[in-house]
């Protein structure tokens, strides 16, 4: 069904008329409206976002193809998110595309889901799975974008409110805390905005401890060289937190995760020894 289409018949259904739908036309016309309805001609985002409001419905229900969630996507959202993607930039893309078309067939779905919900998850102090699902999606747009600078006061907020989700998240839910973490990380590491590493990294170990999952061992043995590299200048210690991570990453069977290591640890100790 046609984006005009599913506009009309949302409209009759709920028993509006377009003159009242438009209200004072300052927004959206009625010509408007009619065209959009006809199929004459697509909505542009603030226009689909404000007839998704006056129709009380979320902005990608009106996308075409939109139908309610298959019960194979939660399983598919949650083997996404267990996959390491540390050094590997090309997944960013693919995982987006996962979650992206697995609804809507439709690339720009992901960005219509986080520009409808993330002006109201950045005002939250508790966070849903959903809501950190959302957040890592945002996470993982921040990472490919060149003005990532600019919204480091977001991610600071979210990762701050991160730290305390484990008092309100189930325990086998806790791999989304950690991987959404380590992902806020990274966002942060490009920018070297790194002052409340050693939080997020303890809160990252006592997720581990707890849940016994260790597949992101490798990441944060990787993080604590990187902090004993630049905060405590201790390159034997760095050393043994290098190792370590090969260690755990060649025990997961991840040998392009012991190459990206192996790199990461060779550009470190240049910049700061």
């Amino acid at each position: 069904m046609l984006i005009g289409q599913k506009i009309k018949e949302i409209r009759i259904e709920k028993g509006i008329s377009r003159p009242d739908f438009c209200g004072d036309e300052q927004e959206l016309t009625v010509r408007q409206l009619s065209r959009i309805e006809s199929g004459a001609s697509q909505p542009s985002l603030p226009k689909l976002a404000y007839i998704a409001r006056r129709l009380g419905v979320p902005v990608y229900s009106l996308m075409p193809d939109f139908s309610a969630l298959p019960s194979a996507y939660l399983e598919l959202k949650y083997q996404i998110l267990r996959e390491p993607i540390y050094g590997k930039e090309e997944e960013y893309d693919k995982k987006e595309a996962c979650l992206d078309t697995s609804r809507t067939r439709r690339p720009e779905y992901a960005e219509l889901i986080l520009e409808e919900h993330m002006s109201q998850i950045i005002e939250k102090e508790v966070y849903s799975t959903n809501d950190m699902l959302l957040i890592r999606l945002f996470f993982y747009q921040m990472l490919i974008r060149k003005d990532l600078a600019k919204f480091i006061n977001q991610i600071e907020k979210l990762m701050l409110f991160l730290l305390e989700q484990k008092k309100v998240t189930k325990l086998e839910n806790f791999f989304i805390i950690r991987d959404t973490l380590i992902s806020g990380m990274c966002c942060l590491e490009k920018v070297g905005v790194t002052d409340c590493f050693n939080d997020y990294l303890s809160c990252l170990q006592e997720i581990m401890d707890k849940t016994q999952d260790y597949q992101k061992k490798p990441l944060v043995f990787m993080f604590l060289w990187k902090q004993a590299l630049r905060v405590e200048r201790d390159f034997s210690l760095a050393e043994s937190f290098y190792q370590s991570s090969k260690t755990f990453a060649k025990l997961i069977g991840d040998g392009f995760l012991v190459k990206k290591l192996t790199e990461e640890w060779q550009e470190d100790v240049k910049k700061y020894l």
